[in-house]
C-alpha cells in the first residue's frame, strides 16, 4: 500500500466537532421495538446498578416479558406515524444551533452533530463521519461531547461516558476530547427556562386562569445514589429549582414546589414524588397548578405522556387542573444562547467560560431539604 506524505503532513485547520448526545427512543412503538430498546436501556448496569447477576434474572424473567407490552401502548400515544417527539426535537435542535453557529463563527471553527445512546445516528455512526472527514482532510481537530441533561446523574451523563469510552477502546484515531457533565447553571439554560415558565404562566393569567401553585418536577432517583453514593443529581436539581424560581416574574417563589417523578421497583426514590405534591395541593384546595420539568431540554414520553396525560388526568380525578409546561425543544431563543455556549465551551477564553453560568455561595444551600433514608 502507498502512503500519501502529503496526507500525513496536512495540517487541518483548528475545529471542533460537537456532538449532542441524547438517550433516544424506541424505532416504532411495538412490543419488539420496545423489547429491543428496554434490554439495551435497563441493562446498562449504569442504570440499574444492583447485582448484575439478580438484575439479569429480574429483567429477563419479570420486565422483558410484560414491561414491553405496556410501553409500547404509552409510546404509541406520542407516536406521529414517523418518529417520537425526542428525535425530532434533537434533530431539529441540531439543526438550528449550526444555523446559528454559521452567524457567531463564519469561519467553521465549529461543527456540530447529534447521536443518541439507543437510536441512530448513533455515537459510532458520528465518530465514523469524523474519520472519513480525516481522510478528506477536513476532520475535527477536536472533540467535544455535551450530554443533553441538564443535570449530572450516574445513570445519565456517565452512562453515556461509558458508551464513548467503549467506543474509543475500538479505535486507533482519538482526537483530544472533553466532556461537559452538566450546563444546569448556565444563562442559557437558566435564562430561557425562566422565559419558558413566566410566558406560559402569563398566558394561563391572561385566559382567567389563576394560578395557584408551580411544581418543578424532576425525573426520579433511588435515594441511596444520594445518601450512600454521593450522586450529585439531587443537589444539581436543587440548584435548577432554586434559579428558575428565583427568577420568575409571574408567580412567587413560595409557590413553587419541588418534586420527583417516574419511580421504577420498590426501592426508595428521591421526595417528595410529584404525583403526591399534586393530591395534597388539589386536597387543600390549591386546584391549578402549573407544572415544568427541566431534567429535559427536548419533550419526551416522561413528559409528553407521564406528565402531560396521566397526571393530567389524575389531577382531574381529584378536582384539580394540570397546565404542563413545554421543554425548551427548538424554541428560537434557547438555540441562539445555546450556540452561544458550544461555541464558547469550544472556542472561548477562560475568562468566557467562568461567565456562562449562575455562581452559587454556600448560604444558597441552607434550605435545601436533605435526602434520608427511611427503610432500613
Amino acid at each position: 500500500k502507498i502512503i500519501n506524505m502529503n496526507q500525513i503532513y496536512t495540517h487541518p485547520k483548528r475545529k471542533t466537532k460537537v456532538v449532542f448526545v441524547q438517550l433516544g427512543s424506541p424505532s416504532e412503538p411495538t412490543t419488539k421495538a420496545l423489547r429491543k430498546y428496554l434490554r439495551k436501556f435497563l441493562g446498562d448496569p449504569r442504570v440499574i446498578d444492583i447485582n448484575p447477576w439478580l438484575w439479569k434474572i429480574i429483567l429477563n424473567f419479570f420486565v422483558l416479558p410484560f414491561r414491553p407490552k405496556k410501553s409500547a401502548k404509552l409510546y404509541a400515544r406520542i407516536w406521529d406515524g414517523k418518529s417520537f417527539p425526542l428525535i425530532t426535537n434533537t434533530r431539529d435542535f441540531t439543526n438550528n444551533v449550526r444555523e446559528e453557529l454559521k452567524k457567531i463563527d463564519p469561519n467553521g471553527h465549529v461543527e456540530v452533530n447529534h447521536a443518541f445512546l439507543l437510536s441512530p445516528p448513533y455515537v459510532n455512526e458520528v465518530y465514523d463521519s469524523w474519520e472519513d472527514d480525516l481522510k478528506k482532510g477536513i476532520g475535527a481537530t477536536k472533540l467535544l461531547v455535551i450530554p443533553m441533561f441538564p443535570q449530572y446523574s450516574e445513570s445519565t451523563i456517565a452512562s453515556g461516558i461509558d458508551a464513548l469510552a467503549k467506543e474509543l477502546s475500538k479505535r486507533v484515531k482519538i482526537p483530544t476530547f472533553e466532556v461537559i457533565t452538566n450546563f444546569h447553571r448556565t444563562h442559557a439554560f437558566i435564562d430561557n427556562s425562566v422565559r419558558q415558565v413566566d410566558s406560559k404562566i402569563n398566558e394561563l393569567q391572561q385566559d382567567g386562569k389563576k394560578i395557584d401553585n408551580l411544581i418543578i418536577t424532576f425525573h426520579g432517583m433511588q435515594k441511596r445514589r444520594i445518601v450512600n453514593k454521593g450522586d450529585d443529581y439531587y443537589r444539581h436539581c436543587y440548584e435548577t429549582f432554586c434559579l428558575i424560581t428565583n427568577n420568575l416574574k409571574h408567580i412567587k417563589p413560595e409557590q413553587c414546589m419541588m418534586s420527583f417523578q417516574s419511580r421504577f421497583g420498590s426501592e426508595e426514590w428521591i421526595t417528595p414524588y410529584t404525583e403526591d405534591v399534586v393530591k395534597k395541593l388539589i386536597t387543600d384546595g390549591k386546584k391549578e397548578i402549573a407544572i415544568y420539568s427541566p431534567s429535559f431540554v427536548a419533550d419526551c414520553l416522561e413528559t409528553t405522556d407521564e406528565l402531560g396525560h396521566e397526571l393530567v388526568n389524575e389531577a382531574k380525578d381529584w378536582g384539580g387542573n394540570i397546565y404542563p409546561i413545554e421543554c425548551l425543544n427548538t424554541k428560537e431563543d434557547w438555540c441562539k444562547d445555546f450556540a452561544k455556549y458550544t461555541f464558547i465551551q469550544a472556542e472561548g477564553s477562560a475568562q468566557d467560560k467562568e461567565d456562562i453560568e449562575y455562581k452559587l455561595d454556600k448560604k444558597f444551600y441552607e434550605k435545601m431539604p436533605q435526602q434520608v433514608m427511611n427503610k432500613s
